[in-house]
């Protein structure tokens, strides 16, 4: 776009008639006039233009039920009884869960948790993504202790993070929900470019997203925190902010001073913040006992077993295989041939393979090939796998070579008979 169209266009903007923009055209000497005036004119113009409100951040301040903590920066605390609840679960039953597998081996210290939770200026990540609002939470003997920081201007950033490092340098894990994508990336990103400690790091992470979604994909519509909030801790939001509508009303409080929705901001991000007490909660009783909340025990047993805990993935896929479907029945049977308990994994096999499951069969023929060398018993399932399955071009290559392998075996043992006596 040249510069006559900008001019032009920022005039339409400003409201300004056809006349007022009409000049003298843009050529030889004519140009610079005509630019002159006409930025006189644009700027008459916008002196008629609103400008942000003037509003005290202490009047801020006093709308979020916060003070300033810093020059452009609104601290929200307040402090719960451990023994209340959020949905249906009490934030006390924390201390009493076990977090084993969530923390990866070890019991955490209940104290060194901080929940961590933010609101951004846009969901890209990159340099030019703020976090505007910064959530944090932690239990501290009987109490849970929510502290928000509510930035009023781009240049408090670093006041923020550097007030915020008190909490950080006592954690012993972060806990999020898909933070380890996000949240924690995009503010460590804001630490280095304000010049401070990068802790974040350093820390643990427990993002009560992936195991959410390990163990309820198959059973909900989406993992959403609150599609989670619902399900399991029976939380429904009354009058919630939209997530997808905060970062803009934090822009409209930037440029025109509008106030109404900030503290919707601040108790969104709150609500965000106990939630992940509550579902830490609940996602630890999951996993030691995925039957209590209906979790898909095939996708806790895979989990336990990604980390290298079959005995658990085995007990728990055991112990509910009356409802197991085909491929938790597969997994079922993986992990007994995996701890030698073959005539268990068999038993499962020849059952899916008799209700017409594919792989069960393909198993079936390997551990008759490779096992046990039985290539009768082998070709036997390799035939009924070719009539189930529509490519049949692997299948055919492995009947064909139990063919020959069968042809073999038959040939060595008539070699081997002894000659008949004449």
């Amino acid at each position: 776009m040249d510069l006559r169209s900008r001019l032009a266009q920022l005039e339409s903007k400003l409201g300004l008639d056809a006349r007022e923009r009409q000049g003298p055209p843009f050529v030889d000497g004519q140009a610079a006039v005509s630019v002159a005036a006409r930025l006189q004119r644009l700027a008459a113009a916008q002196g008629d233009v609103p400008h942000r409100k003037a509003i005290l951040p202490e009047a801020i301040a006093v709308l979020l039920r916060g003070a300033l903590c810093a020059d452009g920066v609104v601290l929200i605390e307040q402090s719960l009884p451990a023994t209340q609840s959020h949905g249906r679960i009490a934030f006390s039953s924390l201390r009493d869960v076990p977090l084993t597998f969530l923390a990866g081996g070890e019991e955490p210290c209940r104290e060194g948790l901080l929940f961590i939770d933010t609101e951004t200026t846009g969901l890209a990540g990159g340099t030019g993504t703020v976090a505007f609002v910064l959530g944090l939470s932690r239990m501290e003997g009987a109490f849970v202790r929510v502290r928000q920081y509510f930035l009023l201007k781009f240049g408090a950033e670093a006041a923020m993070l550097a007030h915020a490092l008190d909490w950080i340098h006592g954690a012993t894990h972060l806990v999020s929900f898909n933070g380890k994508s996000f949240d924690v990336p995009l503010l460590v990103t804001r630490y280095r470019l304000a010049r401070l400690e990068d802790h974040l790091q350093k820390l643990p992470h427990i993002d009560l997203l992936h195991r959410t979604r390990a163990a309820f994909r198959r059973n909900w519509p989406d993992c959403r925190l609150q599609t989670a909030e619902q399900h399991l801790l029976a939380l429904y939001r009354d009058n919630d902010t939209p997530g997808h509508l905060i970062p803009q009303m934090w822009t409209d409080f930037l440029r025109g001073g509008e106030t109404r929705g900030l503290r919707g901001i601040v108790e969104h991000n709150c609500t965000d913040l106990l939630s992940l007490i509550a579902l830490a909660c609940v996602l630890g009783r999951t996993y030691a006992a995925p039957a209590q909340y209906g979790a898909d025990p095939l996708g806790v047993a895979r989990a336990h077993r990604r980390v290298g805990d079959d005995a658990t993935a085995l007990m728990h896929l055991r112990d509910h295989d009356d409802v197991l479907s085909n491929d938790a029945q597969l997994e079922l049977a993986a992990l007994y041939a995996r701890s030698g308990q073959w005539q268990d994994a068999v038993d499962i096999w020849e059952t899916l393979g008799d209700r017409g499951v594919i792989r069960a069969m393909e198993r079936l023929a390997k551990y008759h090939e490779h096992r046990r060398g039985d290539f009768a018993a082998a070709l036997r399932w390799t035939e009924r796998m070719c009539a189930g399955s529509a490519s049949v071009g692997p299948i055919d290559r492995r009947r064909q070579r139990l063919l020959s392998r069968q042809n073999a075996s038959a040939a060595r043992c008539t070699l081997s008979l002894p000659s008949a006596t004449p």
